[in-house]
């Protein structure tokens, strides 16, 4: 394909080995820089019910957290009690003199105000410049106060994204008590982060929980969206660990194999049915309970055969141009370039970051091994100052990609113009929720009759402009 505005054009493999090799630099710019490891372990450590997240830093780091994770993504949005956070309030004399003294009185205050099941300390930039010492105060504080106290430095400069979520993830460990008993046919699910992320909502659980309930499987706990301390002190006692996402699971599950022996089920994303198939063997086989997976996939599949025959239909010989913008999310959107694959179309993914490919480098490993390895385009406007979430420059580029290729269907954020039927994945939308499993399958299905069938209809030229403004090339 001719195109200027292509930097690099491959598939899966031929990018990592790019980023492996120095090739391309998996390095962001100031305009696409992810969240700092405060925002992640934050997500996470909310993700338990009934903990006081406690913030040792001046107010104005919690304020974003509390109000958007905890009030709008969580209380408006999925139905979450709302649940406090706390703050040291740090000042111009603590940064000075030290803050460990106030950090002590908060842990007191925050227990007799709220009686939680669990108070975490996370340090912030400024407490982690001064260097108090939170792992010693929360140490004591839980000798003064009913509940388990745990700190985890998490101030911003201390790591990437990915590290607050695995230092997160690693830090429940130690709620974790030495098994009494094993719960049979049970098991946890790893990896949710019921913070916000615009790439995972609960109906995708609901589905997973619905299909293990009907083969006879059960959860103790989803670690760390929404499960509560007292699940996570029985979290030793199941039969196998699996993963909401390979790629947010697979840490903490590869420590508590490695630490426990729990043995850790790596199966990538429920969708499509060959995904959807696999993540419930993949469940169902080490417990003993093959068959019985076997005939409830069997049954499930009878289903929904009508919404395959059309996805058959409809996508054979079709380009799923799948973009990663605000979503759908890297491994996302490699797990509908899989799915796209197996209903008879040709992916494309466009602007994976080389970064993404460098920060999940066992996941994208994990998933080329099971034979993901769709086309990648990267374009210029995924490298430029200000240009990561959608802009006019990527508008465009998106445009003339499209035009290159016979029969396109594009995959993704419904804010996209490009000049082919749109299928609007985005997970706002609860109508058509979820998109794992074969609800999952019904669910898409339907988005892409939606897509082909309204494909002439006129697209908003105001909102477009609104979006991108009118000026042309």
């Amino acid at each position: 394909m001719e195109n200027d505005s292509i930097v690099f054009h491959g598939n899966l493999q031929q990018l990592l080995e790019k980023v492996e090799t120095g090739e391309m630099i998996p390095k962001l710019q100031a305009s696409h820089a992810p969240m700092c490891k405060f925002f992640t372990a934050y997500y996470v450590i909310s993700g338990i019910r009934h903990v006081v997240p406690l913030v040792h830093g001046p107010t104005g780091c919690p304020l974003y957290m509390s109000d958007f994770v905890r009030t709008r993504e969580c209380c408006e949005i999925r139905g979450v009690p709302l649940e406090p956070t706390a703050c040291t309030t740090l000042d111009e004399s603590n940064i000075i003199y030290g803050g460990e003294g106030k950090l002590l009185e908060a842990v007191k205050e925050a227990y007799a105000k709220y009686h939680p099941d669990l108070i975490v300390i996370l340090s912030c930039c400024c407490s982690g410049i001064i260097g108090d010492d939170v792992e010693s105060i929360a140490r004591e504080a839980e000798k003064l106060v009913g509940c388990r106290v745990l700190a985890l430095r998490s101030e911003g400069f201390g790591g990437d994204f990915r590290s607050g979520y695995e230092d997160a993830f690693k830090l429940i460990m130690e709620l974790m008590d030495p098994p009494k008993t094993t719960m049979e046919q049970t098991i946890n699910i790893l990896g949710a982060r019921w913070g916000p992320s615009p790439t995972e909502f609960n109906w995708d659980m609901d589905e997973i929980e619905r299909l293990l309930s009907e083969i006879g499987i059960k959860i103790n706990a989803i670690i760390a969206g929404g499960c509560t301390v007292e699940q996570i002190r029985h979290a030793r006692e199941v039969e196998l660990n699996a993963s909401w996402c390979y790629d947010w699971g697979q840490k903490l599950g590869d420590l508590m194999q490695e630490r426990f022996g729990i043995p850790y089920s790596r199966t990538g994303q429920p969708y499509g049915l060959a995904a959807t198939t696999e993540w419930l063997l993949g469940v169902a086989t080490p417990l003993g309970m093959k068959e019985k997976a076997l005939d409830v996939i069997e049954r499930e599949t009878r289903e929904v055969e009508p919404d395959l025959a059309y996805l058959r239909q409809a996508l054979s010989g079709k380009t799923a141009i799948i973009e990663i913008s605000e979503f759908p999310g890297p491994i996302r959107a490699l797990s509908l370039a899989r799915m796209a694959a197996e209903f008879g179309a040709h992916p494309v993914v466009i602007n994976v970051h080389p970064y993404t490919i460098k920060e999940r480098m066992p996941s994208i490993k994990f998933l080329l091994e099971t034979g993901v390895n769709p086309e990648i385009i990267l374009t210029n406007g995924l490298f430029r100052l200000g240009s990561f979430r959608s802009s006019k420059e990527t508008e465009d580029e998106l445009e003339a990609i499209v035009k290159g290729y016979d029969n396109p269907l594009f995959f993704g954020n419904s804010g996209r113009f490009p000049p082919c039927p749109v299928v609007n994945l985005t997970l706002m939308n609860p109508t058509f929720q979820p998109q794992y499993g074969f609800k999952g399958i019904k669910n898409i299905a339907t988005l892409v009759r939606q897509a082909l069938e309204n494909k002439d209809l006129p697209r908003s030229r105001l909102f477009k402009g609104m979006l991108y403004g009118t000026r042309t090339r």
